[in-house]
């Protein structure tokens, strides 16, 4: 329906005479008004941010510039120097004409301008002077000033950049040759012309004298193109301060040198430049609201799908692509053409490896051919107002029959330009520095191809079929700041390959680099994520993300970080789900945090080695206050500047330095002007790959869990490519341009750690005078050791051995994890000298849990093991002290109490019996289940047949509550329920998930009211056959283990819940909405009862223990 209003509401505004401008934008917001999808609102926003544009702001400039020279007399001064060189050849005032509008068009950049300027001398004097007819003088002056969008500098060439991200340096290059060649292909058309007509030379031939006087008088004229492009690839200017100095250029040509334009003028030249420029603006913004709404509702992937399926080569491409601007140039400028069909066409062209500048060029010489195309020739328009004499006018039907064979011309001259591209393409390529060319895909695809090879490791690129889920078809609009070769988008790329495969290609995801849907404006980029439109997800770092919230500079606080390892570690542990948590204030859901990496320093003037080195630096910045006070405590003369911007500012010293990531320098080819680099990882930034909360909440559970699968793995891609290029990078930078890398370990780092030092307070308190009084907590989080990093102690003389780890659970469980991770730590502090094997379930003993922790006790078969203190309670029943009825708060009061004086004691009793206790984990809070009813009261418990772990405490406690308790392994529950043998179960969530229980228990209580923890012990005189410094790291290693399985095993409760809600109808009652009092009142006194059943068997110190956890 959307795309019938759309379209039909074109046309019918087109046909009916409407402004193109005016057509565009009417027809955009009916579409969208008629259907609702979006908040009009949205629409004006997104029609101002269209322009809002930082390569845009060349027009104005352009324009103004092209004013002044026409009203300076530039335009005379080229036509008499045309006239001395080519007046003599039959028809000379016809090549004249020619000539004379290649020259000026690469002064104004503007078609009707050129024609306006040169038409009123010129048209006249090919009639009564060159003996041409009316028609055929008008027709040529139209085509002729046409090469105006093709010869730079050229608006249209400006407009296609901003829209593609390619260079507009490059598209200048790229249209000198095939300009001129449509001004030899008119002068041929024109020769052909005076044959027939057996027309006469204008005049005799020029003597030296005359052409060196024309030349010298035309002089300044010609210059302002040598200006603009030798100022661009010299390095001096970029292209939009090119537009402002051709201004200043103009002005002091018009002005000083040929004293044609006075003060009085200026007022008249920029009303008519302000016109121009309004004009064209607004063709601008109505055009990209126009292609908006076409990308929005999936008309132009829709378009772009089916011309992608009829072209299957560049020749057929290439065909249509011509067939279609032609037609277009019939109805719509040129600039309204880039922004409809553009978006289109890219994705092909770059699919089939076809070179995007001569894509450019190829499109702007259709839409210069679209000037004089009727019905919507604006050329012609423009030329059939000139007034000619009196009772001479020119008709469009007179003209349009004119110009035919000139069209014919310039679609010869199109056709070459198409299909032998080196004639657009080798100017800009033999100018450009290595690596700087912008429009070859071959070394991106190239790149991509060996990004996609890897190290062999292909489950990036594998997920299951999940087709059958029921998905809605659908595109997302990814977005990120970078270019289309960076390692940001091809992570963008990587969830779109995944999440095709993994629905069937329902869900469909369109990469738009360079934050394309805003007009590359990086913080409107993630606006438009919060908003959900135009982009669904989107990869930005933390530095941008600070805009909106500076919490997200924690990310970047100097010197965290040891490794990428210890950056994983945080962004996967803690740190990261705090950052997530933070974003989903913002409306989104964060999939994964992938990297940018850290950002070394390169500068131009000497090796930094130390402090002292960075003193009164320029360094270019990334615009964050964190980065700027830091660089300020540095001692250097920190500055912030447009990415874009500072290739030329670097070339030109305006500033001296800058930090960035390797492969973000080498994009960019930075390292050309920056002879030093310092690889001091002192600074590193992340990106966050995140997804629109609506939009992410609109599908189901089961659907949520494959969007996170791929952008998990998504993120893992990104982070392996961003990290496996450094070497090479930094070996090519040595060889190739000579660039000295300084090591971190050839750098006083510790003078740079000095001098920030404080720098963590001074951002807490920038954070609280903002209104975030969490800010040291935030802190908090990236400033501990991680439980990922242990430092190299392979120095440590350490004996070559392998530990045997026990646990009574599976293989997946916490515990088993948690042996895990301290096998990693030990294997990289020892330098792999000591190995642990991991025995789940006990394998060790036949799933004996109390032969297990024997063995550990022998020192053989085991050597260290987690297991739970109500299973250490066979050997000594003091340790179900841990267990206890409603002695713990939180998870934060049980940490405190296991990490102070109460853990002190319960590792004192271990020892007892030949362990060393390493930290105490956590099995958790065993939750209640059961198949009845809920559980709100102690009255619903009443003769409940509940299973209860093999503890008297907790046998006492079920039974005071009424239960018909009973014990039988855990392997035996699940069918013992299933056939109502027992009717309920306590356990921690994580334990009953694993053993699939809720499948038969559709109620749970989540009461809090029992808990129990895990003994990570080393056998004793293995601990002790450890030198002290051995020791040291055992012992860090182990509480590292043991803070990792607990952080995994506690973050996976709310997952657990929802999916049991979703996908078992588990009903959950919260502690909340239970009447827990009932509860503690019916184990009153059982703490007592617990100290006299230890008192009984001759423990005198049971009070004191009991003391210690419920006080």
């Amino acid at each position: 329906m959307l795309v019938i209003v759309l379209l039909v509401s074109f046309f019918l505004l087109l046909f009916i005479g409407v402004p193109i401008s005016f057509a565009l934008s009417i027809s955009s917001f009916t579409a969208v008004m008629t259907t609702g999808a979006i908040p009009v609102i949205n629409l004006v926003q997104k029609t101002f941010r269209a322009i809002d544009s930082f390569t845009l702001l060349a027009i104005p400039f352009f324009v103004f510039a092209g004013n002044v020279m026409a009203r300076g007399g530039v335009s005379k001064r080229l036509t008499d120097m045309a006239a001395t060189l080519v007046g003599r050849m039959p028809g000379g005032l016809a090549h004249v004409a020619t000539l004379s509008s290649t020259f000026f068009g690469a002064i104004s950049g503007s078609g009707p301008a050129t024609v306006a300027a040169l038409g009123a001398v010129l048209i006249p004097a090919m009639i009564e002077q060159g003996g041409f007819s009316a028609p055929f003088s008008t027709a040529l002056m139209a085509t002729s000033s046409s090469i105006a969008i093709v010869i730079p500098p050229s608006i249209a060439f400006v407009v296609y950049a901003s829209i593609t991200g390619t260079s507009i340096a490059d598209m200048f290059m790229a249209g000198i040759v095939p300009g001129l060649l449509m001004g030899v292909a008119l002068v041929i058309v024109v020769m052909l012309e005076a044959k027939k007509h057996n027309i006469k030379p204008s005049r005799e031939k020029a003597s030296g004298k005359e052409r060196w006087d024309a030349f010298k008088d035309a002089f300044w004229g010609f210059l302002m193109p040598v200006i603009i492009l030798g100022g661009i690839y010299g390095g001096i200017f970029t292209p939009t301060e090119a537009a402002a100095v051709s201004v200043v250029y103009g002005l002091f040509v018009g002005m000083v040198i040929y004293r044609e334009v006075s003060i009085r003028d200026m007022f008249d030249i920029l009303v008519d430049s302000a016109k121009t420029t309004g004009g064209i603006m607004l063709i601008v913004a109505s055009a990209s609201l126009f292609s908006f709404v076409c990308t929005k509702f999936g008309i132009a992937d829709a378009a772009s799908n089916l011309l992608g399926s009829i072209a299957h080569n560049q020749f057929t491409f290439l065909l249509i692509v011509n067939i279609i601007f032609l037609i277009a140039g019939c109805f719509i400028d040129a600039n309204s053409a880039m922004y409809i069909f553009i978006p289109i066409m890219l994705p092909v062209c770059k699919a089939l490896g076809y070179d995007i500048v001569a894509f450019g060029v190829m499109a702007t010489v259709n839409l210069a051919i679209g000037q004089v195309t009727p019905p919507v020739g604006v050329n012609l328009f423009v030329a059939i107002s000139i007034k000619i004499k009196k009772g001479l006018e020119v008709t469009l039907q007179e003209i349009s029959r004119a110009v035919v064979p000139m069209i014919a011309a310039c679609v010869a001259v199109l056709l070459i330009v198409t299909y032998i591209p080196i004639t657009s393409t080798f100017l800009p390529k033999a100018l450009a520095k290595e690596g700087s060319y912008t429009g070859d895909q071959s070394s991106a695809s190239s790149d991509t191809a060996s990004k996609d090879a890897g190290d062999g490791n292909n489950s990036f690129d594998t997920i299951a079929d999940y087709s059958d889920l029921d998905w809605p078809e659908m595109t997302w609009n990814f977005a990120c700041s970078t270019t289309e070769t960076s390692t940001w988008a091809d992570g963008g790329r990587k969830f779109g390959e995944l999440m095709e495969k993994a629905t069937g290609g329902k869900v469909k995801v369109n990469i738009y680099a360079a934050d394309q849907l805003t007009n590359g404006n990086q913080s409107e980029g993630i606006q438009a994520l919060m908003n959900g439109d135009p982009v669904q997800i989107s990869m930005h770092s933390n530095l941008i993300y600070s805009a909106f919230d500076p919490r997200f500079n924690v990310v970047s606080l100097p010197f965290v970080y040891d490794s990428y390892d210890d950056a994983d570690a945080k962004f996967d542990g803690e740190a990261g789900a705090k950052l997530k948590e933070i974003l989903s204030e913002y409306g989104l859901h964060c999939m994964g945090i992938a990297e940018n990496g850290f950002r070394e320093i390169t500068n131009s003037k000497h090796e930094i080695k130390s402090v002292d080195d960075m003193k009164n630096l320029k360094v270019r910045v990334a615009g964050s206050n964190l980065l700027m006070e830091c660089y300020k405590r540095w001692g250097a003369d920190a500055t912030n500047m447009n990415w874009s911007e500072t290739y030329t500012a670097l070339q030109q010293n305006t500033v001296e330095g800058q930090e960035n990531p390797l492969p973000a320098i080498d994009a960019a080819s930075v390292q050309e002007v920056q002879p030093y680099c310092s690889m001091w990882d002192a600074i590193y930034d992340c990106l966050f790959f995140c997804i629109n909360e609506d939009i992410y909440n609109s599908l189901t559970p089961q659907q949520q869990e494959v969007v996170d699968e791929a952008g998990q793995k998504a993120v893992e891609y990104e982070r392996y490519i961003n990290r496996s290029g450094d070497d090479e990078i930094k070996e090519r930078w040595a060889s190739q341009n000579g660039v000295t890398i300084t090591e971190k370990e050839d750098m006083d780092i510790d003078s740079f750690k000095e001098a920030v030092d404080g720098i963590d307070d001074w951002f807490v308190n920038e954070l609280k005078s903002q209104g975030y009084d969490d800010a040291q907590d935030l802190v908090d989080l990236f400033t501990k050791d991680s439980f990922n990093t242990v430092e190299d102690y392979s120095n440590l003389d350490w004996p070559e051995t392998t530990w045997n780890f026990a646990c009574s659970t599976t293989e997946t469980s916490t515990w088993a994890d948690g042996g895990r991770k301290f096998g990693e730590l030990m294997e990289k502090a020892t330098g792999g000298k000591v190995k642990v094997n991991i025995y789940a379930a006990d394998q060790l003993t036949n799933g004996n849990q109390s032969e297990g922790i024997q063995a550990l006790m022998n020192g053989d078969p085991v050597q260290i093991s987690m297991h739970s203190n109500l299973i250490y309670s066979a050997f000594d029943p003091r340790f179900n002290v841990v267990s206890l009825p409603f002695v713990y708060d939180s998870y934060d009061d049980a940490d405190a109490k296991f990490d102070g004086e109460a853990g002190a004691k319960l590792k004192e009793i271990l020892s007892e019996y030949g362990l060393h206790c390493m930290g105490i984990a956590e099995n958790g809070f065993r939750e209640i289940t059961n198949s009845k009813h809920e559980i709100k009261s102690v009255d619903d418990m009443k003769n409940l047949k509940v299973r209860v772990a093999g503890s008297n405490l907790l046998m006492e406690c079920y039974k005071r509550w009424g239960a018909d308790a009973t014990n039988m392994n855990w392997s035996e529950t699940y069918t013992a329920l299933q056939q109502n043998t027992v009717e309920g179960e306590e356990n921690p969530l994580p334990a009953i998930d694993a053993a699939s229980v809720q499948e038969v228990q559709p109620y749970c209580s989540m009461w809090d009211a029992i808990y129990d923890c895990l003994f990570f012990c080393i056998n004793q005189d293995i601990y002790d056959g450890l030198t002290p410094q051995q020791q040291v790291v055992v012992d860090e290693c182990g509480q590292k283990a043991v803070e990792y399985e607990r952080y995994i095993n506690r973050s996976s409760d709310n997952e657990i819940k929802e999916r049991w809600e979703s996908k078992n109808g588990v009903t959950f009652t919260e502690k909340a909405d239970m009447d827990i009092d009932s509860f503690k009142k019916a184990v009153d006194g059982v703490d007592d009862w617990f100290v006299n059943e230890l008192k009984s068997q001759g423990y005198e110190d049971g009070q004191d223990l009991v003391d210690l956890f419920t006080k």
